[in-house]
């Protein structure tokens, strides 16, 4: 009988939804994230394009750095990716408000994808097969009965919701690896180190 489960593809892509949505967007935004203000950025809604949803928020820092978080969760997959990337903006502004007439496609394009660090994937320090194996990752697990598929919910949840409570550390870990581009307020770069 545990054998006949089947989950749909619809209820996987709405509990990953469900868990970026309402536990790691409020604890981002205790951090000082906030919806992307660009008119090219999603922010939930379902896209047929990619059949899924995708989110955009970021932070403007004192020094004068836009942090961008991007989440994205596609249908006839179990998992969630969560991304990071940072650049430096050339000319000072006062708030993430004063970009919301910009056309913010550029920062996702080459070469700015290129420091695009996607969380518990590329920000491992060592061999690729021990956090394969041993460290979690943002994805529902195994699934052959309702019990087992609300426990692999309750652990994501928790991951995702533990991980954007500590996104600083991930911050950190990205500083570690790249140099941000210093680019203008629509993306284009301007200067590379």
């Amino acid at each position: 009988m545990k054998d006949n489960f089947k989950i749909s593809d619809k209820e996987l892509l709405d509990a990953r939804n469900t868990i970026f949505k309402n536990y790691g967007i409020p604890e981002l935004e205790k951090n000082g994230y906030v919806k992307s203000p660009f008119k090219t950025s999603w922010f939930g809604q379902y896209d047929s394009n990619i059949r899924g949803h995708s989110y955009e928020l970021c932070k403007l820092t004192d020094q004068n750095q836009l942090h961008f978080i991007n989440a994205s969760m596609l249908k006839g997959e179990k998992r969630l990716k969560i991304s990071l990337n940072i650049f430096e903006l050339n000319e000072k502004l006062n708030s993430v408000d004063e970009l919301k007439d910009c056309d913010g496609i550029n920062f996702h394009l080459p070469p700015n994808d290129s420091t695009s660090m996607q969380l518990r994937s590329d920000d491992y320090k060592g061999p690729p097969l021990f956090y394969m194996l041993f460290l979690p990752e943002y994805k529902l697990g195994k699934i052959n009965s309702q019990g087992s598929f609300e426990k692999e919910v309750s652990k994501l949840r928790d991951l995702v919701k533990k991980d954007m409570a500590n996104i600083d550390s991930f911050v950190k870990r990205w500083h570690e690896l790249h140099k941000p581009y210093i680019t203008d307020k629509e993306g284009n770069v301007v200067k590379k180190d």
